[in-house]
């Protein structure tokens, strides 16, 4: 089995599937918030979803400059008002492929570097067998940045690049500022002002115990925060930065989207966080997939699959109003549990939709607002579906 169907196999579980049950105590506070209010791998086995936790550190210029480049054709700045052009099609191993968006076509492809201090470094050490790309997170869907970690070495790499108006990358630069963790960093999210960064760290297999975090850093200041958890999937911040939202599968019956303010202080993040949604109004055995908040604030997008005995089943896709603590249903199925992307502005889901075989898994644009559907090209997805990032 691959490392990419192990991711499937276990996404819609989340990042927490061995949680001890008095860690579910801390699920109780009240939900949804007041009107106003701001808004492992996941190793292949583990959440999607993009996922993963990480230790303090100091992310500051060298972010900053591939995050907040000035608006230019070669180089939009963030938020942008319309679906990006490309996706980055992401197989567990380098090469990444950037894809047009509309017509499937790969125009470029993306090939990541030997990691610094790598006992055994090779020209192309993502596609080694050994090392593994971990997530890949954009503000505007032309400035990226990507991780890397290495299960024997128990170690993480962060990279960036950016791509021009045709589709094309740019050098594959280290992010100087945090070159490697000693962790497995996998989940990444990136503010749609490209000022904050969100992400989880978990430890390697066989290594020390050592906590789960979900933590954030902020560009402008330098200024990281960490928040204990017993795990974490899928991650959003609000266009300032100023509220993270992340999923939790704890056991049937309590799973929740969570929101903290990144302006919490360090702790427990059952202590500094609030339940957003709780899935056990929609089904006893409901589970969260994947959650988007609105650069907003105010409506957060998620996905929802009912346990099966075969698995997740075909899902919906749902909007909360976080003023009035109302959701709608905006579409069904919901796909793939494992493999839900949005655009960086929030307005489209891109949903991976299972067909009846051989026919290749549907790849639909969801316009979030309308419930509108539009398919796009998918016969150059493979069978199992691929982890983009649009």
């Amino acid at each position: 089995m691959s490392r990419l169907e192990e991711r499937l196999r276990d996404a819609y579980l989340g990042a927490a599937g061995t949680v001890r049950p008095e860690a579910a105590r801390d699920l109780g506070e009240p939900a949804p918030p007041r009107p106003g209010t701001p808004a492992r791998p996941a190793r292949w086995r583990r959440a999607l979803a993009p996922l993963t936790a990480a230790a303090a550190v100091t992310v500051i210029a060298v972010l900053a400059a591939v995050l907040l480049k000035p608006s230019s054709p070669d180089q939009p700045g963030p938020a942008p008002a319309v679906a990006p052009k490309f996706l980055i099609a992401n197989q567990g191993r380098s090469p990444l492929e950037v894809r047009n968006a509309a017509t499937g076509a790969r125009v470029a492809t993306v090939t990541l570097p030997t990691e610094p201090g790598s006992q055994a470094p090779t020209a192309n050490a993502a596609a080694d067998g050994r090392t593994y790309v971990g997530s890949v997170a954009t503000a505007d869907g032309y400035h990226y940045v990507v991780s890397l970690y290495r299960l024997n070495h128990c170690r993480s790499w962060l990279y960036q690049f950016q791509l021009d108006a045709r589709g094309q990358p740019s050098p594959v630069r280290p992010l100087a500022a945090m070159p490697t963790v000693g962790a497995e960093l996998l989940g990444l999210a990136v503010s749609g002002d490209g000022r904050m960064i969100a992400y989880t760290m978990s430890a390697c297999n066989g290594s020390a115990p050592q906590p789960f975090y979900v933590a954030v850093t902020d560009i402008r200041t330098g200024q990281t925060k960490k928040w204990t958890t017993p795990a974490a999937g899928s991650l959003s911040l609000t266009a300032n930065g100023g509220m993270l939202y992340y999923t939790m599968n704890v056991q049937p019956g309590a799973s929740v989207v969570r929101a903290m303010p990144t302006s919490a202080p360090p702790g427990p993040a059952a202590a500094r966080s609030r339940t957003a949604v709780r899935m056990s109004v929609f089904g006893p055995a409901d589970q969260v997939g994947f959650a988007a908040i609105s650069p907003d604030g105010g409506t957060l997008y998620f996905t929802t699959f009912a346990q099966k005995s075969f698995g997740p089943g075909p899902g919906q896709v749902r909007a909360l109003n976080l003023a009035t603590g109302r959701s709608r249903l905006v579409y069904a199925p919901a796909g793939q549990a494992g493999l839900v992307t949005a655009d960086p502005a929030v307005r489209n889901f891109l949903l991976q939709i299972q067909q009846r075989a051989p026919a290749p898994l549907r790849l639909a644009r969801l316009d979030l607002a309308t419930g509108r559907v539009t398919d796009l090209p998918s016969g150059w997805l493979g069978p199992i579906g691929a982890v983009l990032t649009w």
